[in-house]
């Protein structure tokens, strides 16, 4: 069974099969959603960083 179309990854809506998204609307919620989230991410990192930087440091002493 082929699929005749796809649904939106923000709202759910029916749209084509070479589409993620049904409309500008939710194509730039999509790209805010993604960036937002790769912000955060970036952010985890730095924090897990500076927490091995300084676990390490409290062992130098």
């Amino acid at each position: 069974m082929e699929a005749e179309h796809r649904h939106c990854k923000v709202c759910g809506k029916v749209c084509g099969l070479d589409e993620e998204t049904c409309s500008d609307r939710c194509k730039t919620k999509r790209e805010t959603m993604i960036k937002s989230r790769k912000n955060l991410t970036n952010l985890l990192m730095v924090m897990m960083a500076v927490l091995v930087v300084i676990f390490a440091a409290s062992f130098v002493r």
